[in-house]
């Protein structure tokens, strides 16, 4: 039975962790559930964003042709029967919405050191200053 490496900690008391000779297995290989693979192997693909972002472009260009050609609006604000008007809209509602928790962030948060300054050492590390 071999003894276990002693448990070192750094100058801050954390504990530190023992070098070790890493496997040459792939990390994602045994430790992702095949049906997590099955499901979600598609995002591993190097291209992925760039194929989603054409996607969304083209959707976006479908959309605005299928607003041009087999729209006919009758609206009580002749402003709304703009050919963008409700992508504008939609836009600018969703960025207000987005925009709106930065000064509700500031007014709600708590101050950084609400809780004081504390001592997070463990008793038994002395100060290695």
């Amino acid at each position: 039975m071999s003894t276990p490496p002693p448990i070192e900690r750094d100058s801050n008391g954390r504990f530190v962790k023992p070098e070790t000779d890493a496997p040459n297995v792939p990390a994602h290989d045994d430790k992702i559930h095949p049906v997590s693979k099955l499901v979600f192997g598609w995002v591993e693909h190097p291209r992925i964003g760039m194929i989603l972002l054409i996607g969304v472009i083209v959707a976006l260009f479908g959309f605005i042709l299928a607003d041009v050609l087999f729209s006919d609006r009758h609206d009580y604000f002749h402003f709304a029967e703009a050919t963008w008007f409700y992508a504008i809209w939609g836009l600018g509602a969703f960025s207000f919405a987005v925009l709106a928790g930065w000064p509700l962030g500031k007014l709600l948060r708590r101050d950084e050191d609400y809780y004081g300054d504390a001592d997070t050492k463990p008793q038994d590390v002395e100060d290695g200053r």
